[in-house]
């Protein structure tokens, strides 16, 4: 592993539970792989924007009353894409809200899928992936224990993410029952850390 994007969506900071699977991840990443680049993207710091008209214009190469306003509305998508198509893996932590991805990533996740840059039409009706050589691992919190249940609709979202850009591997770390009054922190990151050891090698 040469670089990593590590994009964080808790607002919280601390007793984030998703922030510390992606501390734990960080650790140990930098013990296996010594020389990895870290790309730091957190959605909180710096929220990305929703999906705009000026946007669909530039996404898809069509013309505009204001060509200058369309390719200046690209600039955090293309920063976001830069980033993924840099990097050799993805590490996503987030925690779970009303049984998906918080809004913020979705909007991340948006301004990411790009015809032509992380996707691509090979014919009509089929699309092929442009992130083959990568792999993702997702880091997720969820207050109930969700993980095996049809109310996880965060894996399988990211699950067909994953497969239309191509990527070739996506693992899943949870944090079951945090809200849970028997929940134990240091047991469950210490299993987690054993699912992050086994994707780092």
């Amino acid at each position: 592993m040469q670089k990593l994007l590590m994009v964080t969506v808790s607002p919280r900071y601390l007793g984030s539970h998703s922030r510390a699977l992606a501390d734990l991840f960080t650790q140990l990443a930098r013990e296996v792989y010594p020389d990895v680049t870290f790309i730091d993207r957190d959605l909180v710091a710096e929220p990305p924007p929703h999906i705009t008209d000026e946007m669909i214009h530039g996404i898809f190469n069509k013309p505009g009353p204001d060509p200058q306003k369309i390719q200046h509305s690209l600039k955090i998508s293309n920063l976001y894409t830069d980033e993924l198509l840099a990097a050799d893996c993805l590490a996503i932590a987030t925690p779970m809200y009303n049984f998906n991805v918080p809004s913020t990533l979705k909007a991340w996740i948006d301004l990411v899928v790009r015809p032509g840059l992380t996707f691509e039409k090979v014919a009509d009706g089929q699309l092929r992936g442009l992130c083959q050589e990568k792999r993702a691992i997702v880091m997720c919190s969820m207050g109930g224990r969700f993980v095996n249940k049809p109310n996880n609709l965060l894996e399988p979202y990211f699950r067909l993410i994953a497969d239309f850009i191509g990527l070739k591997q996506i693992e899943f770390v949870y944090l079951e029952g945090t809200s849970r009054a028997d929940f134990d922190e240091g047991s469950a990151l210490a299993n987690a850390k054993q699912a992050m050891v086994s994707f780092l090698r």
